[in-house]
């Protein structure tokens, strides 16, 4: 089992905020960096999107609490994973990181371990930047 984790963030908004924004599939596509994905779609229970321009991924949101949300890879998917954002109130806003699990063999981990390391930091800083810019 891989388990990967964003850098902390720390956001001067309100966790239901944040919360509210990130509860929104449609907002995933903000937080994406554009340059390695592509083909964002989605629904009011999903998003999915192409990956390094060739890999199709889904995810479908399957909790959403004040300080977890939780999405789960489609069985289309090329692997099994699990994407999660921790969300923690902090006096002046939130802190929280995104994480994924991945149920990979050895060769896939080698693969896929460094790109979806940087998809989760892009993402984290994405997302510090739009609730920034939206205040």
């Amino acid at each position: 089992m891989l388990s990967l984790k964003s850098q902390e963030f720390h956001i001067d908004s309100a966790v239901t905020r944040v919360n509210d924004f990130l509860a929104n599939t449609a907002n995933y596509q903000l937080l994406l960096p554009e340059n390695q994905t592509s083909g964002f779609q989605c629904s009011p229970s999903q998003f999915s999107f192409k990956a390094a321009g060739q890999i199709e991924l889904t995810l479908e949101k399957q909790l959403v609490e004040t300080k977890l949300l939780h999405f789960k890879g489609a069985k289309s998917n090329p692997f099994a994973f699990d994407l999660y954002v921790h969300l923690q109130p902090e006096d002046n806003g939130t802190k929280g990181f995104i994480e994924i699990k991945a149920d990979l063999n050895m060769m896939l981990k080698m693969l896929v371990e460094k790109p979806l390391q940087k998809l989760l930091t892009e993402m984290a800083s994405n997302l510090a930047t739009q609730l920034r810019a939206g205040q």
